[in-house]
C-alpha cells in the first residue's frame, strides 16, 4: 500500500463533490472506519438513510465497479492496521541493493510525497490557524512510537505561544487534566498503528467534554479519526517492517514553519523577551558559579 491512497483518504478528497445523500454515507463509513463498509449494502444504506442503489453510486466515485471489490479492499485495509512488524517485514525489498542509504531515503522521499498530495489543504490550514489561536489550550499525546513526535511539537509550541501541555504518565493519571477540558482546549494525539485503545478512549472523552481533538495519523486512520475535528495523515508504510516516522515528522515540521510564519510578528516579540530573559538568567547561573569557586 506504500504510497497509495487509503479509502478514507479518498473519501476525504471527493467528500465536496458527493450529493448531500452521498455525504450521508461517507459521515457513518468515516465513523466507523473501516467496519461500517464491511456490512451489507442493505445495512450501510439503512444506518445511512439512503437506499442501496445510492451506495452503489457512491462506491462508484471512490474508483470501485462493485460493492464486492470495495469489500475487498477494506478488508486488506483492516489486515494492514492489524499487522506486527514480523509480518511487514519483506527482506526482499532490502538486502538486493548496492546503496541501502540511497534507496531507503527514495522510498522515504516517496512516502512525503504520497503524504503531501493526498492531504487536504484546508485541513492543514486549519489545524495551523488552530494552534495559531492564544485563547486555546494545548495538551499533546504521543505513543509508543511517537512520543518523541509529541514532544518535539510541545517543545516548538511552548516558544511561540502560552498554554501548552504534554501529557505523560499513566492513563488513569490524564483524569487530572480531563476534569479541567472544555471548549478552550485542543488535544493533539499522535497515533499509528497497531493503534493505542487507551488515547482513543481519552480522547473521545475530550471530545465529550467539547474540546478539539487534532489527530495526526497514517493512512489507515486511528480510531481517534472518529472524534477528530481534524485529521492529518502521513503515509508511513515501507518494507523495513517497521514503519516510518519521517513523514509525520515532516508534516510537524511544516506546522510548526507555517505557524511561525503566519504569527510573526506576535512570535518575534516573544522570542525578543525570552532571549532577554535567558541572558539575565545566565548572568545569574555564571555569578552564582564564580561565587562559588571562590569560597571553595
Amino acid at each position: 500500500m506504500e504510497g497509495r491512497r487509503s479509502i478514507a483518504e479518498e473519501l476525504r478528497q471527493l467528500f465536496d463533490t458527493l450529493t448531500p445523500t452521498e455525504r450521508k454515507i461517507g459521515r457513518v463509513l468515516l465513523a466507523n472506519y473501516p467496519m461500517a463498509g464491511l456490512e451489507t449494502i442493505a445495512l450501510l444504506a439503512a444506518r445511512s438513510d439512503v437506499s442501496g442503489p445510492t451506495v452503489l453510486r457512491f462506491i462508484g466515485k471512490l474508483g470501485f465497479d462493485s460493492y464486492a471489490a470495495f469489500q475487498v479492499a477494506l478488508r486488506g485495509e483492516l489486515e494492514a492496521r492489524l499487522q506486527s512488524p514480523l509480518l511487514r517485514y519483506n527482506p526482499s525489498e532490502l538486502v538486493d541493493d548496492d546503496d541501502f542509504l540511497a534507496t531507503h531515503a527514495r522510498r522515504l522521499t516517496e512516502l512525503i510525497r504520497a503524504t503531501v498530495t493526498n492531504l487536504p489543504r484546508a485541513e492543514f490550514d486549519d489545524v495551523v490557524g488552530l494552534l495559531a489561536d492564544n485563547r486555546v489550550r494545548i495538551w499533546l499525546l504521543g505513543g509508543r512510537l511517537t512520543e518523541s513526535l509529541a514532544s518535539y511539537l510541545s517543545h516548538h509550541l511552548k516558544v511561540v505561544r502560552p498554554s501548552v501541555h504534554h501529557l505523560r504518565g499513566l492513563p488513569a493519571s490524564w483524569a487530572d487534566t480531563l476534569v479541567d477540558m472544555g471548549r478552550p482546549d485542543v488535544l493533539v494525539v499522535f497515533d499509528i498503528r497497531r493503534y493505542w485503545d487507551e488515547a482513543a478512549t481519552f480522547a473521545a472523552m475530550a471530545a465529550e467534554r467539547k474540546a478539539t481533538v487534532v489527530l495526526f495519523t497514517d493512512q489507515w486512520l486511528s480510531p481517534i479519526s472518529r472524534v477528530a475535528r481534524y485529521t492529518l495523515v502521513a503515509h508511513t508504510a515501507g518494507p523495513a517492517g517497521w514503519d516510518s516516522n519521517t513523514p509525520l515528522m515532516m508534516l510537524v515540521d511544516a506546522v510548526i514553519a507555517a505557524l511561525n510564519a503566519r504569527n510573526w510578528p506576535d512570535i518575534s516579540a516573544r522570542l525578543q523577551q525570552m532571549e532577554a530573559m535567558r541572558a539575565r538568567l545566565g548572568e545569574q547561573e555564571s555569578d552564582g558559579a564564580e561565587l562559588a569557586a571562590r569560597q571553595g
